[in-house]
């Protein structure tokens, strides 16, 4: 029982932070219309909220016998694939007060170039913060002419996702519910931008690897080790989420097989960067201009640490895949929401929030921790191993 109330308690809070998160965007973005309070309009969407996620608890058994559910749920996903098309085709990007997706492009188009893109101007006219990886990502809708399409792919692999989850029909309205009803979402539809779906890939790749290689994921090193690498040459913060999920493992296995997964991993590294570093300046050059001088700007640094140190030991707490989006959402959510606070009390709320002091974009990260954790915990599967079996375990078949 204690458990249950446990569970329920996270689901509660989740949705809090949830809701919280996206009323940072009704609030900064409602102040456009100039006929209404943002206060009503964030009292309206909060009501509106709460009453659909009553109702859809409600009315679980009918969604879950309704025989034309697949359909409607296709329906759904195709319009809104063709609406996310559209908003890239008609979304004017240079017209932006963003730069997300000119950096993506500026990056790509360097690289291309054969030039460091660590120094070129965006739109504007800033730099790139783009890790390497992100290049390989970019570059198929770079192709297809705009860098935008990406979220529009991201979008149809969640569908197929959740389409093909062992779960409810109920369950998956709402976790679908969770993405479409998210204004935070669909900011970074309209900004072009690639930091959403960049965290949804991420957590896609937990997710499905956990279900292939359950209780044993270092099975296949070679293609871990390439994967791990790919995902922290995204975004520093994908550390967070991988770290909860591997380290526990990774502490059990032998020493050779520790060895052998570090230096494929090693590998990896250097052969997806290979793109940008063999277009490194010199020393004191690339001192200056790299991408961590901006990624670690927006937080101050003992929160950062923090952040990055706790994974490796919330590992071990980690029992069930569900536990890594957890986690994974409340450190997020303890950097983010910290740093703003700080921000708050330095400068006042309306300065970070309707100004640019503190980019709140920044809080979407947690979007997909809970999106994946409502995903895992509705889904049924076994628990992992616990930390006392699994030294027995990795040292019979490490």
């Amino acid at each position: 029982m204690k458990t249950l109330q446990n569970h329920g308690t996270h689901k509660n809070l989740l949705l809090a932070i949830y809701l919280l998160i996206n009323l940072l965007f009704v609030f900064k973005y409602s102040v456009r219309i100039s006929f209404l309070n943002p206060y009503i309009i964030a009292s309206v969407y909060s009501l509106f909220f709460i009453v659909c996620v009553f109702y859809l608890k409600r009315f679980a058994d009918q969604i879950n016998n309704c025989k034309y559910f697949k359909t409607i749920f296709l329906s759904i996903a195709v319009i809104m694939l063709m609406v996310m098309i559209f908003i890239n085709i008609f979304t004017d990007g240079p017209s932006l007060n963003t730069d997300r997706w000119s950096a993506l492009e500026i990056f790509i188009e360097s690289i291309l170039q054969h030039k460091y893109p660590y120094d070129v101007l965006d739109h504007l006219s800033n730099t790139t913060s783009n890790l390497p990886a992100l290049f390989f990502i970019g570059i198929p809708f770079y192709i297809l002419g705009d860098v935008g399409y990406l979220q529009v792919f991201v979008f149809l692999a969640l569908i197929l996702v959740v389409m093909y989850a062992k779960m409810d029909n109920s369950k998956k309205t709402f976790v679908i519910f969770l993405l479409l009803f998210s204004p935070a979402y669909y900011w970074e539809l309209f900004a072009k931008s690639d930091l959403l779906s960049n965290c949804f890939l991420a957590l896609l790749f937990i997710f499905k690897w956990q279900q292939k290689y359950f209780n044993r994921l270092f099975s296949n090193h070679v293609l871990l080790a390439f994967f791990v690498a790919f995902f922290i040459l995204t975004r520093g913060i994908i550390l967070i989420p991988l770290s909860l999920f591997l380290f526990s493992e990774f502490y059990f296995l032998k020493l050779k097989s520790k060895i052998y997964f570090f230096l494929f991993f090693l590998f990896f590294l250097f052969l997806i960067s290979l793109p940008v570093l063999t277009t490194l300046p010199d020393l004191s050059y690339t001192i200056l201009h790299n991408p961590f001088n901006h990624q670690v700007g927006y937080a101050p640094k003992i929160l950062i640490i923090i952040s990055i140190i706790a994974p490796f030991f919330l590992s071990f707490r980690v029992n069930q895949t569900r536990d890594v989006f957890l986690f994974s959402a409340y450190i997020f959510s303890f950097l983010m929401f910290l740093a703003f606070g700080v921000n708050c009390i330095e400068e006042g709320f309306s300065a970070n929030v309707f100004g640019n002091l503190f980019d709140i974009s920044y809080f979407s990260i947690i979007i997909p921790c809970v999106f994946f954790y409502f995903l895992k915990v509705n889904t049924n599967q076994p628990k992992k191993t616990n930390s006392l079996l699994k030294r027995k375990i990795f040292t019979m078949h490490a």
